[in-house]
């Protein structure tokens, strides 16, 4: 219940944001992404159940700081929206714990870490900061392997002999983002990842105990996006004629935010040259537009580039 909310809050905060930022425009196409971070997950309860489902003993988890590594490959729709599939691998090693049996939270365990493996689906909503800078807000939803290994010595079921337990859940995450873009195709991005999912019932195999782990999950990434197509595409470059016997007016068109000639523009470009020459002197006016996405000093360079 707490996932469906969660999950229902964000898809509202989403659409409250798309008629905020209605005039931001982004590129499109394919991308994809890597990135590597911190990891914590919050304290928490792992409870124990016997054999017949009675419960029997809570312990109360303590633990360190692990590590994060993540991909994804995704698709920018342009006006605010992508998508894109994740997949993530968390490790953390459990620090301390104590049980309902003995309240002092100090024992160790030798060994003893959970690490996790998402696939998640993620919606991303992209909005400009000024410049070079945009940020991101978004949700995913998926799947979580969790495997615990309770460790090889110590106070919790040290005759496990470090024999991993699993379970599959459901899994959900929150995400806000902030990129800078390098250039055409690269973005340098860092992110925070809220992820909460099903409480992983995992079964020792010794005496068939259950075991239910309480969890979330705080990822911190740093990451490069790479596009794997060129950002706005241009339109084809048009002529417009004019009467007979005067030179024609040529008219370039550049891509979102870029200032480089295709080739279709370039070949515009020596056409007009080759009519210059051809009507000997010649007054020529050379403008660069830009739309109203970004700041007017941003613009004023774009201008000044094309």
């Amino acid at each position: 219940m707490r996932l469906k909310h969660l999950l229902l809050g964000t898809v509202a905060a989403l659409a409250t944001a798309g008629t905020a930022q209605a005039g931001y425009t982004t590129p499109t196409g394919w991308y994809m992404s890597m990135a590597a971070g911190a990891n914590w997950i919050d304290d928490g309860n792992i409870d124990e159940f016997d054999a017949s489902g009675t419960a029997e003993t809570t312990n109360r988890f303590d633990w360190d700081s692990g590590y994060v590594v993540a991909g994804a490959i995704g698709y920018d729709f342009g006006e605010h929206w992508r998508v894109e599939f994740e997949v993530a691998y968390r490790k953390n090693d459990v620090e301390s714990f104590c049980s309902s049996d003995s309240p002092n939270c100090s024992s160790t365990i030798d060994g003893a870490d959970i690490w996790e493996l998402s696939q998640m689906v993620n919606v991303l909503y992209d909005f400009g900061l000024g410049g070079e800078w945009e940020a991101a807000i978004g949700a995913g939803i998926g799947g979580n392997l969790v495997v615990f290994n309770p460790g090889t010595s110590g106070n919790f079921e040290s005759d496990n002999d470090g024999i991993d337990t699993d379970d599959y859940v459901l899994a959900g995450q929150l995400i806000a983002q902030v990129a800078y873009r390098l250039s055409e195709r690269w973005k340098l991005f860092a992110d925070y990842h809220y992820m909460f999912m099903d409480e992983p019932n995992v079964i020792n195999p010794e005496d068939q105990e259950r075991w239910v782990i309480e969890k979330t999950d705080h990822s911190v990434m740093l990451g490069i996006r790479f596009d794997l197509q060129r950002d706005g595409a241009a339109p084809p470059p048009r002529q417009v004629d004019t009467p007979r016997g005067s030179p024609k007016q040529f008219i370039v068109f550049f891509g979102f935010n870029k200032s480089n000639l295709t080739a279709e523009a370039a070949q515009v470009v020596a056409e007009a040259a080759a009519a210059a020459k051809e009507f000997g002197s010649a007054s020529i006016s050379v403008v660069g537009h830009t739309d109203t996405v970004g700041s007017n000093e941003y613009n004023i360079r774009l201008s000044m580039r094309r």
